[in-house]
């Protein structure tokens, strides 16, 4: 069994919850579960199952930040503690050099102003670790390291996007990527239609199963074919799912009613498929066959994937001309290293690709600071180094982002995660949710593989699955963010 030792704050000073959320991660990024020890308030041990070195994944403070889940550079196993504060710095340091050093060698024009940040957050964490006697200076010289190596973070992120959409709008004026926003399952407010279709060039339609067939015998359709009509009569592209979303609160009730007969199951669920595939096919541009989940699993791995190659199998039958994509929710795997899941989204989606399941795109469900089934926060550095290893699949990648404006309760939300207030610099709010969206979504685009990006949540003012995601308020007005969307899409898309 291995171990590692780390110097830690006094446990009152860490984040909230940030010791429940520790993994330890090896040079494949798949996270682990590591059982944590205090050995005394202030030094703390990870145990793991396995021997070998890796980066140690925590939930951190950063002063205009927010809390970020940060990691160490490569750490490994010894008996001496390392310093928890300094190993952070080293690694935010470490991740933002090789960055901007791999940018530059592919062509990357690094401003002087940027530059000299990053020289100068260097210099900062090379005085934190030049200091092993003084812990209290080291430390307080590793907390501005890492906000300094952040703060050029941002600027890194936003000039790669610059530059790499200038380079991508050289081959072609508009870009064709796919900019969706999510309908939901009850009518668009009428006074949002000019808005979402100024800002976003494709619309999901999810076809939910517990709305449309309530019960064995009884099929509704209204509103699903109101959002198709919609959609033919202004010109929207069409992404039509998820079909199946596999957890169990998404099933009808007939379906997921105790105890769970996996065969009815299975063949419900292709009837299902079978049906919304033969009543919009032609009409759909796009087909999001199954949402799997590994945040709430109710199934084995080996039956989640047995019932996904099946479904996305009856969904190309029943369509072949329409390209039919999965995705999966908590991209980087968090549900693994907190013992949820023994596979991970990303061993999930190549165990299907090895199964020769023909898979048009991978769709990455981004529940940004929500808790416990969304996705930890991250910086823009990480969420496209992220991306780059789900593009080495070889496969279009579908960034599915929902990000709160907002947090406490909300009566209309159906997932039972919670915003995580501590994620947002100041708080969740509409310009901290505007913010994010600036940082993250020109990124996204700029990446080659990234054929659509989707806000999976638009409005607040209908049911929806998580609390304030939406684009536009409770009381239908539209949130400072959704200004940002449409200023990438007039200047980026078709």
């Amino acid at each position: 069994m291995g171990f590692l030792r780390l110097l830690t704050p006094p446990l009152a000073q860490l984040a909230r919850g940030a010791v429940d959320r520790i993994y330890v991660a090896g040079l494949d990024s798949l996270p682990t579960f590591c059982r944590k020890t205090w050995e005394g308030d202030c030094l703390l041990r990870l145990e793991r199952g396995i021997d070998e070195s890796g980066k140690v994944y925590i939930p951190w403070p950063v002063d205009g930040h927010g809390e970020l889940l940060l990691s160490t550079a490569t750490l490994m196993e010894r008996e001496r503690p390392y310093d928890l504060v300094v190993e952070l710095a080293r690694g935010t340091m470490n991740r933002l050099r090789s960055k901007a050093e791999s940018w530059r060698h592919a062509g990357l024009q690094l401003p002087e102003t940027l530059a000299a940040q990053i020289h100068a957050a260097c210099q900062t964490y090379i005085r934190a670790a030049t200091l092993p006697h003084d812990r209290q200076a080291a430390e307080a010289a590793a907390e501005s390291a890492i906000r300094q190596s952040l703060d050029a973070m941002l600027l890194l992120g936003a000039e790669y996007a610059r530059q790499a959409l200038r380079y991508r709008h050289e081959a072609t004026e508009s870009l064709t990527t796919l900019l969706a926003g999510n309908l939901g399952n009850a009518p668009m407010p009428v006074n949002a239609e000019p808005m979402f279709r100024a800002t976003f060039n494709a619309a999901v339609v999810p076809f939910c199963w517990r709305d449309i067939q309530p019960e064995p015998n009884r099929w509704d359709w209204t509103r699903y074919d109101k959002h198709v009509q919609w959609c033919f009569r202004y010109g929207v592209k069409i992404i039509g799912g998820p079909v199946i979303r596999l957890d169990r609160d998404s099933l009808p009730d007939w379906v997921a009613a105790s105890p769970v007969d996996l065969s009815a199951v299975v063949q419900a669920a292709r009837n299902f498929v079978e049906a919304v595939l033969d009543r919009y096919r032609g009409q759909v541009h796009l087909w999001h066959a199954v949402a799997a989940t590994t945040a709430a699993p109710w199934l084995s791995d080996e039956q989640n994937v047995r019932l996904a190659a099946s479904l996305i199998e009856i969904a190309r039958r029943r369509d072949p001309r329409t390209p039919v994509f999965i995705s999966v929710d908590q991209p980087w795997g968090e549900s693994v290293a907190l013992r949820q899941a023994a596979m991970s989204p990303f061993q999930f989606v190549d165990f299907l690709l090895r199964a020769d399941i023909e898979i048009a795109g991978i769709g990455l469900e981004i529940d940004y600071g929500y808790w416990p089934r969304g996705t930890l926060p991250r910086d823009v550095l990480e969420v496209t180094e992220h991306l780059d290893l789900w593009a080495s699949l070889g496969l279009p990648l579908i960034p599915m982002l929902t990000i709160p404006s907002g947090a406490g309760a909300d009566s209309l939300a159906t997932d039972p995660s919670e915003v995580l207030p501590s994620a947002f610099s100041g708080g969740p709010s509409p310009q901290e949710q505007k913010r994010l969206v600036d940082q993250l979504f020109p990124a996204l685009l700029a990446k080659q593989p990234v054929q659509a990006l989707i806000w999976n949540q638009v409005f607040d003012s209908t049911s929806h699955r998580l609390a304030h995601g939406g684009l536009f308020n409770t009381q239908g007005l539209p949130k400072p963010a959704l200004s940002s969307l449409l200023a990438i899409r007039r200047e980026h898309l078709t």
